[in-house]
């Protein structure tokens, strides 16, 4: 296996000059990189990570906190979220580390820290309140929230317009017609889901459109909770002629038991979701929903993280994203009685 000082052999040049082309240094000359690059290829040399991040004083890893596991696992969304982290790290030299906090307490996430196993860390799926946030603001670990909140003054957020996202559907409902809309929520723990609800509350209030309880189903973002929800909306009376869903997964249940309780949709009920996962493209009918941008997501959260290591006294950034209407064939105008 070829060594560093094998590398400084072949392209004439000192260790030292091998170990700053290595390490990203910007005062080796153009040609002179070239160079170290060209015998790195050719002896196939492969750096010392653990030096690497020695010489740096860094781990040149970050941590990804997965929240709410099982439902992080069964989520496309956030699987592919989670490439788009990993692709965005590529051009900054940083690895991922992906970890479950879902059974750690604070002192834990802050050990990752101490033990130098990361140099900052993007938390997926934080609860509301979560007292392990808290912990990493007053240590200013570097961190960024995603899909979450915190008014924390060293804890980044990152994160979808839900209140827009949620009026777009019911002013999209509206003007087919529609008026008593119903609405799937999802985990009442996670922030977004608090704000869809919050919103489509508030949006139905300023439109003087009915407003009940049981236009509300709770759910917990899975399918199984939107097969529920179909289940509790198709026994009202008046039945909602329209339902929001808080996303894909619980629209697709609703999908599966509208057709076994032969209720067509959307002649009988429009439906809508939310984050465009790749299987509503392909549902009978075809998805209306909500696309959520995953590479500027990604993208934003990294550099804000990258930005948040170099500078750990760096106040905190609240970024607020658009996501897209993608209309499909789910929806259309209010049933004729």
């Amino acid at each position: 296996m070829a060594s560093q000082s094998d590398v400084a052999k072949l392209a004439n040049v000192s260790f030292m000059t091998v170990s700053r082309v290595v390490n990203g240094d910007p005062r080796v000359k153009p040609e002179t990189r070239e160079r170290v690059q060209r015998a790195i290829e050719e002896l196939n040399y492969y750096p010392n990570a653990i030096a690497r991040a020695l010489n740096r004083q860094r781990a040149m890893t970050i941590g990804l906190i997965l929240q709410k596991l099982d439902y992080v696992l069964s989520e496309p969304y956030i699987s592919h979220l989670i490439y788009h982290i990993e692709k965005a790290l590529i051009p900054h030299d940083y690895d991922m580390l992906i970890l479950s906090g879902e059974h750690r307490n604070g002192r834990d996430l802050t050990l990752l820290f101490k033990q130098k196993k990361v140099d900052g860390v993007i938390i997926l799926g934080s609860q509301m309140d979560d007292p392990r946030i808290a912990a990493l603001s007053a240590n200013r670990n570097p961190s960024v929230l995603l899909h979450a909140h915190s008014d924390l003054p060293f804890v980044s957020c990152v994160d979808v317009d839900n209140y827009s996202i949620i009026e777009y559907f019911i002013d999209y409902l509206t003007a087919l017609g529609h008026r008593r809309i119903a609405f799937i929520g999802g985990d009442s723990s996670v922030l977004d889901a608090y704000q869809r609800l919050d919103a489509y509350a508030a949006c139905v209030k300023k439109r003087c459109l009915p407003f009940e309880q049981e236009l509300v189903f709770r759910g917990n973002w899975s399918s199984g909770s939107g097969y529920e929800a179909f289940l509790h909306f198709n026994e009202l009376r008046p039945r909602p002629s329209a339902v929001i869903a808080s996303n894909d997964h619980m629209a697709i249940g609703f999908l599966k038991a509208a057709y076994e309780h032969q209720v067509r949709i959307p002649e009988d009920i429009s439906l809508v979701g939310i984050d465009d996962i790749e299987m509503a493209a392909f549902t009978t009918p075809k998805l209306t929903t909500m696309r959520q941008p995953m590479q500027t997501i990604a993208s934003v959260a990294v550099e804000t993280l990258v930005g948040a290591m170099e500078n750990r006294d760096k106040p905190a950034s609240h970024i607020i994203l658009q996501a897209e209407p993608v209309i499909r064939d789910s929806c259309g105008p209010i049933p004729k009685v």
